[in-house]
């Protein structure tokens, strides 16, 4: 795209949470890709203490590529809005919206898109429903989530999730297949069946090689798959989402949403570039479809 490349491009990543190893792989091969492009683009690692220095750097644009803490719950959003600096993806009250699982709920049951029930932890003493899912409602990567079948579990799931987030969502358990869609600046990409070979889709499922099978042919039919797109579509527009997005299902007759990532990993291997693949659209196309959306003001 002509005009992005005479925009001064700064890819921010890294960042202080959980994700920051995962959020390094997806700044450099944003980078890499962009710089191979012919764009004139610099890296640019934030840690705790450096966001500042973004504007020394004086870009026209951020490409947003911060996992976790920082890129996804609207802080980087809110300080490129404040400076005055386009930015890829969602703004700030969207980010902080789907970066939190409970309010990121509270938007689907207004917008009627199906989601598993759920309840914050320690809103009673015994869990409500069995089995179910325990998770940090602010974090990634299932970095602190547990599926618990039984009462003895649940306390003690409750307390690791709780060293991640003290807002701890218990979501009813649906077994199901897990389907995952991205959807860039409105467009639904192939949905993905995950299956871990676990049986579990925890952060060693996800980032250990062949442990998990990413298949385009999710056994659903065409009405399903239908089905699936719309409601991910749903999700998205719900969140007010802009740029790219991911967002999780579980399907079992229809499809539940189980949350909306925002920052969705962009390395050679993470699905939405896979999907993006899938559907003819290479990795350089992908990132310039992602910039062609950022703005000063995000929704």
């Amino acid at each position: 795209m002509a005009g992005l490349k005479e925009k001064k491009i700064l890819v921010v990543y890294g960042g202080i949470g959980t994700e920051r190893e995962v959020s390094l792989c997806t700044g450099k091969n944003v980078y890499d890709t962009l710089k191979s492009g012919g764009y004139e683009v610099e890296a640019f690692i934030l840690n705790e203490d450096n966001i500042y220095e973004i504007l020394s750097r004086h870009p026209d644009i951020c490409f947003n590529a911060v996992h976790g803490k920082y890129g996804e719950d609207g802080v980087l959003q809110g300080f490129l809005e404040m400076a005055g600096i386009a930015y890829t993806g969602s703004g700030v009250a969207s980010s902080m919206m789907a970066y939190n699982k409970y309010m990121a709920k509270l938007a689907f049951e207004k917008n009627a898109i199906p989601t598993p029930r759920y309840y914050q932890f320690g809103s009673g003493g015994e869990p409500q429903f069995m089995p179910c899912v325990i998770k940090p409602a602010r974090e990634g990567s299932t970095v602190g989530v547990s599926i618990v079948h039984t009462r003895a579990h649940y306390k003690q799931a409750g307390a690791l999730a709780k060293k991640y987030d003290d807002c701890v969502l218990v979501e009813e358990y649906i077994d199901g297949k897990e389907i995952t869609i991205s959807v860039i600046n409105g467009k639904v990409l192939s949905p993905i069946y995950i299956k871990p070979h676990s049986g579990f889709y925890d952060y060693a499922s996800k980032y250990t090689a062949g442990a998990t099978d990413y298949l385009f042919e999710t056994g659903l039919s065409d009405a399903e798959t239908d089905l699936v797109k719309a409601t991910a579509v749903s999700a998205y527009k719900a969140l007010n989402c802009l740029g790219a997005a991911r967002v999780d299902i579980i399907f079992r007759d229809i499809p539940y949403v189980l949350e909306v990532n925002t920052v969705p990993g962009l390395t050679e291997t993470s699905n939405l570039p896979k999907a993006a693949e899938h559907d003819g659209i290479s990795q350089l196309e992908l990132f310039e479809m992602m910039l062609a959306t950022a703005s000063t003001e995000q929704n």
